[in-house]
């Protein structure tokens, strides 16, 4: 009988070490699950062997999960942690149409220090100052189909292999600064080397229901199908605001350019704009959004033929604090050298199932559907 008592006495203390530890860890799980059924096209450009055709799909919308955590390390001074990784197309299984499949860390990822009196340090997989500090709603249905994030902020970007200074909050003003390497440095045939490395800079000021954000961005060499220097730089500027007035309605607006420093031909410059508006009804929220993509400068004669404009009409119903009911329609229309594609779920008319899948120039997409989305 002593044995016994031994015996689970031991047993009972192993559990309790188990179930204890992680409660001391402080690790929060969190993310959301979204999908919507949708009628989809690309067509326009008068080649009919480059057109997608009319379909009817079920996409997921952005779903993601992360797990994140700090520890208290005494004088204000917390070590933080996060891993987050995008569930890409579960509906499908898990690959998308560019043949990506969910693995982890395949979103903002990173270990750090952070302080209320000097803000926080990050390393790892992050979003960029720019992309973080210049969100302030210009996209009004964000994390679906009709996220008009990869037609407006086209500077956005997350930057693997990265370090990252976001400021505390002086009084309404945040600062950021980030740096991503390039860490593969390709170098063909000893004539050229790449450095594609990146640098961020972003600031936000919010006072009131009023916020108002800039950011620059710059990318940095990448060589060239012909084992050449083909891309000195590209800079992204971004001006962006918003207004909550007392109805509640919010008004977002932004402009954005892009500059392309070119090495075998001439540089390039164009500029995009948007506005947006969103309205609560109780727990109905209708949104309203026009972007717009202006000539690109540098092309000659050509130039127009990469304007393109997107409307987005959507609208979304809160069920409860956690699930929520949406629909959308929304257009691109490309002129006949642009190619953009749809959001959160894009279509492609080549290179499916691959890295290099892409939507043909001068095709319009288009999406019109409805979706469920579940955070926790």
């Amino acid at each position: 009988m002593k044995s016994v008592t031994i015996q689970k006495t031991t047993v009972a203390t192993l559990l309790a070490v188990a179930f204890a530890a992680p409660a001391m860890a402080d690790v929060t799980i969190y993310g959301f699950i979204s999908a919507s059924v949708e009628s989809v096209k690309a067509t326009g450009n008068g080649t009919a062997a480059t057109e997608f055709k009319s379909r009817t799909r079920v996409s997921d919308q952005g779903s993601r999960i992360g797990f994140k955590g700090n520890e208290d390390l005494g004088n204000g001074l917390k070590a933080i942690w996060q891993v987050e990784q995008g569930l890409r197309s579960f509906e499908n299984g898990g690959t998308n149409d560019k043949g990506e499949t969910a693995v982890f860390g395949t979103r903002n990822s990173f270990v750090g220090l952070q302080s209320a009196d000097f803000g926080k340090v990050l390393l790892g997989n992050n979003d960029s100052a720019y992309k973080a500090l210049t969100d302030v709603g210009q996209t009004v249905m964000p994390n679906t189909t009709a996220d008009a994030g990869d037609f407006f902020n086209r500077g956005d970007a997350r930057l693997k292999n990265s370090v990252h200074y976001f400021s505390p909050n002086l009084s309404g003003l945040e600062l950021g600064v980030s740096y991503g390497v390039d860490e593969a440095r390709t170098e063909i045939a000893g004539r050229f080397r790449q450095n594609n490395d990146r640098l961020s800079l972003a600031a936000k000021y919010t006072v009131g229901a009023f916020a108002v954000a800039a950011g620059f961005d710059r990318q940095g060499d990448k060589l060239g199908s012909t084992a050449a220097k083909d891309l000195d730089k590209t800079d992204f500027y971004k001006l962006v605001a918003s207004y909550k007035l007392p109805t509640n309605t919010t008004l977002t607006a932004g402009v954005e350019q892009v500059r392309k420093d070119l090495v075998n031909s001439n540089d390039t410059k164009q500029t995009g704009w948007t506005v947006g508006l969103s309205q609560p009804f109780g727990a109905t929220t209708l949104k309203l959004q026009y972007a717009e993509q202006g000539k690109l400068d540098g092309k000659g004669a050509t130039e127009d033929d990469y304007k393109a404009k997107q409307w987005v009409i959507g609208a979304t119903h809160d069920l409860s604090k956690r699930t929520q009911l949406f629909a959308y329609a929304t257009k691109i229309n490309n002129n006949k050298a642009a190619t953009n594609t749809l959001g959160i779920a894009p279509v492609y008319t080549s290179g499916l199932g691959t890295s290099a899948a892409a939507l043909d120039a001068g095709n319009d997409p288009q999406a019109i559907g409805v979706g469920m989305k579940h955070s926790f």
